[in-house]
């Protein structure tokens, strides 16, 4: 795992938030001063997460990375419950002691990864995470650690920003993530032990029209636009359609987020 993009996300971290919106620069972008960005990505990436997992209330859900549990306390609404793993035992701290954690969710250290062997996980989900990995090996042995700690796992969805080509990209000097290709991910998982059976193309960020206005004028709008950011990406869903299989909206400029289907090989 590389450790400068976490030693960034724990910095990241210790900005207060005054509010939700301003929670969201903590794990997505922090520059984005209104929020309004921030909102339309946590909207689709929630509306995305849900439709392709598909939780039912009789199951347990995992979340490989849960930074600071925003998506695990929300996938507990539809749970039986919800755990959360991450590298950073900050981020434990903060998730197990957050103001309106829901009872169904529970965090773990890595260090206590082993634990997840006498719990009965149904389903996992991993976001915008293994992009942090750069080294191949050391991403297909995180991900088999996960495989046979995992011994009732029925099916996941990892989301990852991918390219049409391999890149590391840098800001400041610094580096940022790791860009795939699909081909790449597939190849990884199944080295992994486990078996893509579908892929989605989520095209929506960076090529629906509304996230372009957004993307474009993102710390000029009034903050308060940040409450009907879903209803924008609404309009960008309806406008593109079904984006399943559509690999010309993936090119080397910019990412494109997919999601892959995944179940134990």
């Amino acid at each position: 795992m590389n450790k400068e993009i976490y030693e960034e996300w724990v910095h990241q971290a210790s900005i207060r938030e005054k509010d939700e919106v301003d929670a969201l620069r903590k794990v997505l972008d922090p520059k984005d001063s209104k929020g309004v960005k921030n909102s339309y990505i946590d909207a689709y990436l929630k509306y995305y997460l849900l439709e392709y997992l598909s939780p039912s209330r009789t199951e347990v859900l995992l979340e490989v990375g849960c930074g600071i549990g925003r998506l695990t306390e929300y996938m507990a609404r539809f749970a039986r419950s919800v755990y959360g793993i991450d590298l950073i035992d900050e981020f434990i701290d903060k998730c197990r002691t957050r103001p309106g954690k829901k009872d169904n969710t529970f965090y773990f250290y890595i260090t206590e990864i082993e634990k997840l062997k006498d719990i009965a996980i149904d389903k996992m989900y991993i976001v915008w995470v293994l992009m942090c990995v750069v080294d191949r090996d050391e991403l297909i042995s995180i991900l088999k650690t996960y495989r046979e700690n995992l011994p009732y796992l029925k099916s996941g969805i990892i989301i990852e920003q991918v390219k049409s080509g391999f890149e590391l990209e840098h800001h400041d000097g610094r580096l940022h993530c790791c860009y795939r290709t699909i081909d790449e991910y597939i190849d990884i998982f199944t080295t992994a032990g486990f078996k893509v059976t579908k892929y989605y193309v989520m095209g929506e960020r960076y090529n629906g029209f509304m996230y372009k206005l957004i993307h474009l004028a993102c710390n000029f709008l009034p903050k308060s636009l940040a409450a009907f950011t879903d209803k924008l990406f609404h309009i960008d869903k309806y406008i593109m359609g079904d984006n399943t299989g559509k690999l010309r909206l993936i090119n080397e400029r910019r990412p494109t987020d997919v999601a892959f289907q995944v179940e134990r090989a």
